[in-house]
């Protein structure tokens, strides 16, 4: 196959995105694609965080169209749609799908923060270019700091563990309270701030069964937001180093099984690819949500119920076989469909 042409058009620099910019860089470096990045002049009038930017991006791979849609909700873009030849979803749901549109919109897997290892020239340019973004300073250092030693990033490197079994084995729950009456940025009608309630709802009541059940042998606890700490004093984690990111991947490294819930807007969030990047044994909030080649009772255990998240959890613990092959089976899909190099060329293999 001849090297594709791959022209990035960057307007956003969001961190949803990141996932994709990480597997571009990582297919250029290996010689797979030519990667070329086209900045919009908007970029330099920027004044929105990096967390709120548009999370969708567009490029060119040889005369194909493509666009990566990373938001959480499954709802899709008409002016992206009209855009593009090939429309990737991360929260696809068929149900979102008009039939007219089936083969054009496909599903593109899980989404987390991860970036390539060692210096990323294409990530220093496109942090560089946001000149007014209030944290961009910050987000160049890490880019230019590829040897952590001033900002710790999450690296394809630093991610990725193998399959390991230990007895006893531990269970990991960490999760946030999504504040039911404001956001930062958004604003929270009432089915919004609905979907919030049932979301803090579940995750505390699995959280509370699960200290009941494991005790010693369950790490979780709800972040020490100002929300949380009024709403649920009594399940926030008091270990606040466990939450920075540097020791929260240790922590994940360290334990067996590993609890995801859904995240906002019915989203499989980003601890599930995590997870599945540490080779851990999974249980998982039931989620509508397509990804290419992940099957339920193999990749994972699934739960609608904190009662049933429990149950999951305690058959993944006494069950050494499925525990230990469901470890395998995630590191094989981490390597074959989730590796960022590995999902992004899958996608461009759908197009090229």
């Amino acid at each position: 196959m001849t090297r594709p042409n791959c022209k990035v058009y960057v307007d956003t620099n969001s961190n949803h995105l990141q996932q994709v910019y990480t597997g571009l860089a990582l297919l250029h470096r290996q010689g797979k694609i030519n990667l070329k990045l086209e900045f919009d002049k908007s970029v330099r009038e920027c004044v929105v965080p990096f967390s709120v930017q548009s999370n969708i991006l567009h490029m060119d791979v040889d005369r194909k169209k493509i666009c990566f849609d990373m938001a959480d909700s499954p709802e899709l873009s008409e002016s992206a749609l009209q855009r593009s030849d090939v429309y990737f979803k991360r929260s696809f749901n068929s149900r979102f799908v008009q039939p007219n549109l089936i083969s054009k919109v496909k599903p593109y897997g899980l989404n987390y923060l991860v970036y390539p290892n060692g210096f990323d020239l294409f990530g220093f340019r496109r942090c560089a270019k946001f000149y007014k973004t209030p944290n961009w300073f910050k987000e160049v250092i890490k880019q230019a700091d590829f040897l952590g030693k001033m900002h710790y990033k999450v690296s394809t490197s630093s991610l990725n563990a193998a399959a390991v079994m230990r007895e006893p084995p531990k269970v990991l729950f960490l999760a946030r309270l999504w504040d039911i009456n404001s956001d930062s940025y958004f604003e929270v009608d009432e089915a919004y701030s609905q979907q919030r309630r049932d979301i803090n709802e579940q995750r505390a009541k699995c959280i509370t069964l699960l200290r009941d059940a494991l005790g010693s042998h369950f790490t979780g606890g709800l972040l020490a937001t100002d929300f949380a700490l009024k709403e649920h004093p009594k399940l926030v984690i008091k270990n606040t180093n466990l939450t920075s990111k540097q020791n929260y991947i240790s922590a994940l490294k360290d334990h067996d099984i590993c609890v995801a819930s859904t995240g906002l807007h019915g989203s499989i969030g980003w601890k599930f690819g995590e997870y599945i990047a540490t080779s851990k044994a999974i249980v998982a909030e039931t989620n509508e949500n397509e990804v290419p080649k992940l099957q339920v009772n193999k990749h994972y255990l699934e739960f609608s119920s904190a009662d049933e998240c429990v149950e999951s959890v305690l058959y993944l613990k006494n069950n050494d076989d499925l525990r230990s092959q469901m470890m395998c089976d995630n590191q094989h899909y981490y390597e074959t469909s989730l590796r960022p190099d590995r999902l992004l060329w899958n996608c461009l293999e759908q197009v090229l």
